[in-house]
């Protein structure tokens, strides 16, 4: 394991971490590994100045979380090889300036208890994963996903009906 700026990673002692990882936190960010928190080989949790990463579920290997906002992973839920989740993104609220220009705008991720998340799967800035979801391997989520939904796809939406989540979840980015 790899930890940069130490000060700002809190590791409790149950927190089981793999060989290569990576806990960066910057400028006041804060990297939290609860008790229940396995993090698999050559995964990278960063957080930006002010930004918070808590992680009490699993990360198998080569999970990339990033925060400028916060990211929470509860208890029991799981995250498969290759997960990247994402708080931030561009703005594009005007046309005639570069996106480059126009910045970042973070909103917080939560992966809630329970879910499970196949490999390589995508949770862009703002999306909660609710209790009990799944997601399926490949997929980008860009909504909120309802407690105990199964969804899919470019974007994620219900695995059974083919449409993008909207029952009982927010405004997702």
């Amino acid at each position: 394991m790899r930890v940069r700026r130490a000060s700002g990673v809190e590791r409790s002692a149950g927190a089981q971490v793999g060989r290569g990882v990576v806990l960066a936190a910057r400028g006041g960010g804060r990297i939290v590994l609860g008790p229940t928190a396995i993090v698999g080989d050559r995964c990278e949790l960063r957080a930006a100045p002010g930004a918070t990463v808590t992680v009490h579920g699993t990360l198998e290997e080569r999970c990339r979380i990033v925060a400028r906002s916060a990211i929470t992973v509860e208890a029991g839920a799981h995250l498969g090889a290759e997960c990247a989740l994402l708080d931030a993104g561009p703005v594009f609220d005007d046309s005639e300036v570069p996106v480059r220009a126009q910045g970042l705008r973070a909103a917080p991720i939560l992966v809630a208890a329970g879910a499970v998340l196949g490999p390589r799967v995508a949770v862009l800035s703002g999306v909660t994963v609710g209790a009990g979801a799944t997601v399926l391997a490949h997929s980008v989520c860009t909504r909120d996903v309802p407690a105990r939904a199964r969804v899919g796809g470019t974007p994620a939406r219900d695995g059974a009906a083919g449409r993008a989540p909207s029952a009982g979840s927010g405004s997702g980015a």
